[in-house]
């Protein structure tokens, strides 16, 4: 007899089983109730995120200025300076004695004349750009200088922000110039002054700064080059990173051999390869990053991330009330440091030729609302809502940093999210999740200021 009672109730859970399964199947209607258990959920959080380029470069100087001497204006003396000497503006470099000292006191008047006028044009020019005002808004017609003395003609962009920068960069060039052509006229002056003294013997001076990179003993156009003393750093890009780089990015430059940490821009970037492109070979794209001079800089930034630690965190559930969640949002660093000191290269020895790692941050979004990629399941998130039901719900994503992705539309930050396997969630269904004793729920049932039994004699005696 009992054996038959037992085949009765495993062929009853069977059918009952079996049942339920089918009108769920059937419930085209949903008329019956889902229920989801969700063991894992996370809150939508804001952090800063950015897409980083990672390649390899080498210091080099930003300019490389050439000296000339002219076999025909007399013949050469000697040298003043030696490979790998630093000179600055005004310093001896050669000497030669002149041929026809008439020829000679003529041709230095002429440039010194040439030069006073050039002078006067940059500086009318620099007056002229001080003079523009920029609107503070947007215009129809953006403004526009012309400037007649050297046939230029400054169009300014409609937007005040990049207008102000390009009336900037023209000031900064214009009086760079301006220092070039001032420290030229002193050296003719000066190689004026000396003939007239000693009627045969000019001395030319540098008109640059900087340090004396080569020399041609044989008197070969250029008899020296000399090498500017700032530094910049350049690399090499394939042809997919050409396409991810723009000018005025930002980038962290590690000198390998001082362990130094620079920060810099993306100043310029070939748009031809650098050599003649090939069917059979791949392009290869120059670029040029230059190095900021403000003394101090960051070379870190800061992410925040979920901690894996338990908080007082409440999480929506059915009807409304709430549960103690499972993960809190508390910031924390990830692999950055703060307040590193930006080392000039002046202050660290750095020499053309030293080689670099380079970051270059090709995008970026401060405080970007951010999930776990896990919890994305092909641009669609679970939202888990005060309701109590879970709502599928399409979003847009950004940057991937860290397994941290971006959502710049379909999720708010605080909102939370179920990070189950998709199969096991239902549109619109309930949901229900885990207790947990020691996360807060005890604290919750059972607050240490309040013993649990004087509610309960309260209670009784109240009836």
């Amino acid at each position: 007899m009992r054996k038959y009672k037992k085949r009765f109730l495993q062929a009853a859970v069977i059918l009952f089983i079996g049942l339920n399964f089918i009108l769920v199947y059937i419930d085209k209607e949903e008329k019956v109730d889902r229920i989801a258990y969700i063991s894992e959920w996370s809150k939508a959080f804001q952090t800063d995120l950015e897409e980083n380029l990672h390649t390899s470069g080498v210091l080099t100087a930003v300019d490389e200025n050439y000296v000339y001497f002219d076999e025909q204006a007399g013949s050469f003396a000697e040298f003043l300076v030696e490979k790998g000497d630093q000179v600055t503006n005004g310093d001896p470099l050669f000497s030669y004695t002149v041929d026809n000292y008439y020829e000679a006191e003529s041709q230095l008047l002429q440039a010194i004349t040439q030069l006073e006028g050039e002078i006067t044009a940059i500086q009318q020019a620099i007056s002229q750009m001080n003079a523009v005002q920029i609107p503070q808004t947007n215009t129809e017609a953006p403004p526009s200088l012309e400037i007649t003395e050297e046939e230029i003609q400054v169009e300014f962009p409609q937007d005040p922000i990049q207008a102000a920068i390009v009336k900037e960069q023209y000031l900064v060039e214009k009086e760079k110039e301006l220092a070039q052509k001032n420290a030229a006229l002193t050296s003719m002056e000066d190689q004026l002054t000396e003939l007239q003294s000693t009627g045969d013997t000019i001395t030319v001076e540098s008109p640059y700064s900087g340090s004396v990179a080569a020399i041609s003993p044989e008197l070969k156009d250029p008899i020296m080059i000399i090498e500017s003393q700032e530094l910049q750093a350049e690399g090499e890009l394939s042809e997919q990173d050409r396409a991810a780089i723009e000018t005025g990015q930002p980038v962290e430059i590690e000198v390998v051999e001082k362990d130094i940490h620079l920060q810099g821009t993306i100043e310029q970037v070939s748009d031809k390869p650098k050599d003649t492109p090939t069917v059979n070979d791949a392009s290869i794209y120059p670029f040029i990053v230059s190095l900021q001079d403000d003394g101090h800089d960051s070379r870190t930034t800061e992410a925040t991330l979920p901690s894996d630690e338990s908080a007082d965190e409440t999480l929506p559930t059915e009807g409304g009330d709430t549960q103690d969640n499972q993960t809190d949002l508390p910031e924390k660093e990830v692999d950055k440091e703060n307040n590193v000191d930006q080392q000039l290269p002046e202050e660290t020895n750095l020499l053309p030729g030293y080689h670099t790692r380079l970051v270059i941050t090709t995008k970026s979004s401060m405080q970007a609302t951010a999930l776990f990629e896990e919890m994305v399941h092909q641009n669609t998130v679970w939202k888990m809502t005060n309701e109590g039901k879970i709502v599928e719900q399409q979003i847009e994503s950004g940057i991937l940093m860290n397994k941290m992705l971006e959502i710049t539309s379909g999720v708010q930050p605080n909102e939370w999210v179920a990070g189950n396997p998709e199969s096991q969630l239902r549109n619109q269904a309930a949901f229900i999740t885990p207790l947990k004793w020691g996360n807060g729920f005890r604290s919750t049932i059972n607050p240490k200021e309040i013993k649990w039994y004087e509610p309960l004699l309260t209670g009784l005696v109240s009836r």
